[in-house]
């Protein structure tokens, strides 16, 4: 058969010898009586513990909204299509919530972040800067002590509108909600202490309740949501990039109400442990490793032991944050790097909770990549690195046997396939 895969805005293929058994997961797509337009206007006309989006602005004169940045795949321009109208009488501000994320280019705000109105918004809209200490007030500390510092736009209007997404996260559970304040808006250190908490088990994807990265998310938002006026609308896109949910009103309770679509949609059942998983991750995740890794994490329970995960992404902005690129070559073997990162988890640094769950998958696994990341930097890493998608599989074939069981996860940084015990 041939595999055909995303890959860098493109698409790449593979032949597979038919003795192999191959399964493909992706996003479900889901056929709904209703246009993307009239999902949108039904949860802002039927939002969650709220009164409905006309009736929640009508007493505010300024309005901030916060978006998501290109890290996220979220239809920004669908949402404001059906907001701006009825915004037309207030004074608007917007900001990226970009949080530790670097800075969108003019090209991502027009294709992306802003869309078709990109001349209308572009001279209000500004950028988040974690590290820009004067940007900050101080609202708190949570129970779990990160000191909660938001970026000080907030009070320079009357109330807020936060546009996200809803999918699968690895350790806050799932995205959307809160995320437009922590990390979307906060200061860097705040992001830090927060982030903090994906050391521990419990800090785990599809998991909200019982997850103290999540609740540490939540209680710090809440300092935010006391003093102001909140209403959030968050979408959940299908397999073929359609808007299939949305909900908006209260914060947190649209959270739960639409992570149970995000369940139906990009956790599907896996019967039987694959010895090959071709994990694939699809733009805007696929643009460096520490992005990219979200398609490991996503898959790594998944696989049989002595298996094979090929994690199908071109990097194209290489491996990510300093701090996270020179921790993940900064060991002889992965046991020495396994050692390494007992030792730093008292002096955490953000970026290096992505760094434990490496050598543990390769105590049993192995790791191999096509990408665009130099050879010498994925032996670094203890990655195995192929040019092309044929040569990764011939290669995983003749190592595993034809008659391997293959995997194939697409838009793995979202997909989180589940397996049937």
């Amino acid at each position: 058969m041939k595999l055909r895969v995303y890959y860098d805005n493109s698409e790449i293929q593979a032949e597979i010898l038919d003795t192999s058994s191959v399964e493909i997961l992706e996003p479900l797509s889901l056929d709904s009586e209703k246009s993307e337009s009239e999902i949108i206007m039904e949860s802002l006309n039927n939002p969650v513990s709220s009164p409905n989006f006309e009736r929640f602005i009508q007493d505010y004169e300024s309005i901030l909204i916060i978006v998501n940045d290109h890290a996220r795949s979220t239809p920004t321009p669908k949402i404001l299509k059906h907001i701006l109208p009825v915004l037309a009488e207030k004074k608007i501000g917007i900001i990226v919530a970009s949080g530790t994320h670097p800075l969108p280019s003019e090209d991502d705000l027009k294709e992306l972040i802003l869309g078709e109105f990109y001349s209308e918004l572009r001279d209000i809209l500004v950028f988040h800067n974690s590290k820009a200490e004067s940007n900050f007030i101080t609202l708190g500390v949570t129970s779990r002590e990160t000191k909660v510092r938001i970026n000080k736009i907030i009070n320079d209007y009357d109330a807020i509108i936060t546009i996200n997404s809803i999918e699968p996260h690895y350790f806050a559970g799932f995205t959307g909600g809160r995320k437009s304040f922590l990390p979307g808006i906060s200061a860097y250190e705040s992001i830090e202490a927060n982030h903090s908490l994906a050391l521990l088990d419990e800090s785990k994807i599809l998991q909200l309740k019982g997850n103290p990265l999540h609740e540490d998310f939540e209680e710090a938002v809440r300092f935010v949501t006391d003093k102001h006026p909140v209403f959030g609308i968050n979408v959940i896109l299908d397999g073929e990039n359609k808007i299939v949910g949305s909900f908006a009103g209260d914060l947190f309770e649209l959270l739960y109400e639409g992570a149970e679509l995000a369940k139906k949609v990009y956790a599907p059942p896996v019967t039987e442990p694959p010895d090959i998983l071709v994990s694939v991750v699809h733009a805007p995740l696929d643009q460096n490793l520490y992005q990219a890794q979200k398609g490991f994490e996503n898959c790594l329970l998944t696989l049989k032991p002595g298996g094979i995960m090929i994690l199908v992404a071109s990097c194209y902005d290489g491996i990510g944050p300093d701090d996270y690129a020179s921790m993940l070559q900064s060991s002889e073997t992965p046991e020495a790097l396994a050692e390494k990162f007992e030792e730093i988890k008292n002096h955490y640094q953000l970026g290096w909770h992505k760094v434990g769950s490496i050598p543990t998958f390769l105590k049993d696994k192995e790791l191999w990549m096509v990408t665009k990341l130099p050879l010498e930097q994925l032996h670094k890493m203890f990655i195995r690195g192929f040019e092309n998608l044929q040569k990764a599989m011939d290669e995983a074939l003749r190592v595993k046997g034809k008659k391997s069981r293959i995997l194939v996860v697409h838009d793995s940084a979202n997909v989180c396939p589940i397996l049937q015990s």
